[in-house]
């Protein structure tokens, strides 16, 4: 076992010892949704508790979606995986969803859970005592999650503890990284460890892959060349040092950015190349296209760039093979690390500008209320107005992009895959990242309900984690509705005064739930009382240190939003 500072540390069990490995391999947080199955675990805290051990901080949360959302939120912000743990197949069934927009926007994670006790009788500590524990056995617990994990494995033996955590956070964290499964039966974490662990030493991650020269030359000569070249990105931005990659590489050519459905922004909203949000006008005339770690850079259906153009796609894995199907062109593709891949275009077409920068772009005007109706475009604006350098805002749908002013760094929305239920959880683990900074969540009323928003308070209460919530509260699916009148656009449901499975009303009084667990909610209903209510909330957060939430009614919208 890997020496530790505190000598005092002598695991008697497999538990004591995983949570040991745990903070020495450098997990922060141990996130839990606890049962039967978690006993050995929760005598090996008591114990190191008592004898003051180096162990993860446990947090109870109780709903796995919220869990899994946090330790996904904080990873988000500090870029270092955290563990989830739940009870055996029940809790993992709860928390795929929450598991699976972990993977598709590459989150790495020690996914972890129980598993039922193996043995019916036979005097082992651990084996089955409780009449759950025959109907809680699966044949094949990790078969419910095999597809939106990099790996899974069952411990198996006590002299294997030290050698699975290190492979496991090994593949979690390697290129490009993912959540990772390991199920713990209870009688191993009982066993006693009875002397060392066997490993076979430390497993380095992968060093970050680097470009192909001969790729790389080729690209940055299209990139040159072109009259109008064009990068699109949804991912880029996830550190600072790869949004800088992008600007630096941006600003050496002059090649307008379009950030598209992002999760990260590389560059600020006010930069002179951050050229808005589609593609799709510019693709009619752009000439060579880099995609930069972007699953889906345009819609097919919407447009596509040019026959002639030059296609490049670039970032780990850039071809998406986990995705069953995804089609789009590509004429050079670049399988690397996309920092070092944009650094190494930056410098392959030299330090010579061809071209210059646009006009810096104006500021934005103070957003003015107007009409009867509240807009999402107006919360928007006046949310932006209230942003500083100190604020993160996590989005999941409501926020249109158009109306704010952002930095590289400040922002972070919904995972491709659009589970909802990823906001509230996401914005705790930030928070509980980086206490310093106000974290603001903006969710529409669905994906509130959808968050779990009762746990969600209650980890807020119970953790210190002054969060602002902002509901965008139409009383309506807009997704569905939206899809239906895309594909119907003269339909019988366009037609429709309610139309089906679009409706979430009559709304519950949400900020009620907030109060619930100590803290401040107001419902907005009018334009002139969005900007005041957003500053009450806002010092609420700020000073007086607890969540508050706001419940702004906004009129219904079938318009598409960035």
């Amino acid at each position: 076992m890997i020496p530790r500072p505190d000598l005092a540390f002598k695991p008697a069990t497999v538990a004591e010892a995983w949570l040991g490995l745990l903070a020495a391999r450098g997990i922060d947080y141990l996130f839990v949704n606890a049962g039967t199955d978690f006993a050995p675990l929760a005598e090996a805290y008591a114990k190191g508790q008592l004898l003051g051990w180096k162990m993860p901080k446990p947090v109870a949360v109780p709903h796995e979606n919220v869990g899994v959302a946090m330790a996904h939120g904080y990873t988000m912000v500090t870029g270092r995986a955290q563990a989830m743990m739940v009870h055996v197949g029940m809790g993992t069934a709860n928390a795929i969803n929450g598991l699976y927009n972990a993977y598709r926007q590459r989150i790495p994670m020690l996914f972890i859970a129980g598993r039922t006790p193996i043995l019916e009788a036979g005097g082992v500590r651990g084996s089955r005592n409780n009449f759950i524990n025959w109907a809680q056995e699966m044949y094949d617990q990790a078969g419910m999650v095999r597809e939106v994990v990099k790996w899974d494995y069952e411990l198996r033996h006590p002299l294997q503890v030290e050698s699975v955590l290190e492979r496991a956070l090994a593949i979690a964290n390697s290129a490009p990284q993912g959540p990772v499964y390991l199920t713990l039966p209870r009688e191993v974490l009982a066993a006693e460890l009875g002397g060392e662990t066997v490993s076979l030493g430390a497993i380095a991650v992968p060093a970050p892959r680097s470009p192909a020269t001969d790729a790389i030359a080729r690209a940055a000569e299209w990139l040159a060349q072109a009259r109008h070249p064009l990068i699109i990105t949804s991912n880029c931005g996830r550190t600072a040092r790869e949004a800088r990659a992008l600007q630096q590489f941006a600003e050496r050519l002059a090649i307008p950015v379009i950030h598209y459905r992002p999760r990260h922004l590389a560059l600020a909203t006010s930069h002179p190349l951050a050229a808005g949000w589609d593609p799709h006008a510019l693709l009619k005339q752009s000439d060579c296209v880099l995609v930069v770690d972007c699953d889906v850079p345009w819609i097919p259906a919407q447009g596509q760039p040019l026959p002639t153009a030059h296609v490049v796609q670039l970032g780990i894995d850039p071809l998406w093979p986990d995705y069953p199907m995804r089609g789009f062109r590509s004429d050079l593709t670049l399988d690397c690390d996309t920092q070092l891949g944009l650094e190494a275009l930056a410098k392959a077409v030299g330090e010579d500008k061809p071209r210059g920068l646009p006009p810096e772009k104006p500021a934005r005007p103070a957003p003015q209320p107007s009409g009867k109706a509240i807009t999402s475009r107006y919360v928007s604006a006046c949310l932006s107005g209230l942003l500083d350098a100190a604020t993160l805002v996590v989005n999941e749908y409501p926020l249109t992009l158009e109306d704010m002013a952002l930095e590289a760094g400040q922002y972070f929305s919904h995972p491709p895959s659009g589970g909802l239920g990823w906001g509230l959880g996401a914005a705790l683990g930030a928070k509980l990242a980086v206490p310093e900074k106000t974290v603001i969540c903006a969710v529409g009323d669905g994906a509130y309900m959808f968050g779990n928003p009762t746990p969600a308070h209650w980890i807020a209460q119970a953790q210190g984690l002054p969060v602002l919530f902002v509901v965008f509260n139409n009383a309506r699916w807009g997704a569905v509705h939206r899809a239906t009148l895309s594909v119907y656009p003269d339909g019988y449901a366009a037609k429709a005064a309610d139309p089906p499975f679009t409706r979430l009303d009559p709304a519950p009084q949400f900020e009620k739930v907030c109060e619930a667990c100590g803290g401040w909610g107001e419902h907005v209903t009018t334009p002139a009382g969005v900007m005041p209510a957003l500053k009450r909330a806002l010092d609420v957060v700020r000073n007086e240190k607890r969540q508050a939430l706001l419940n702004i009614e906004v009129e219904a919208s079938t318009a598409r939003t960035s």
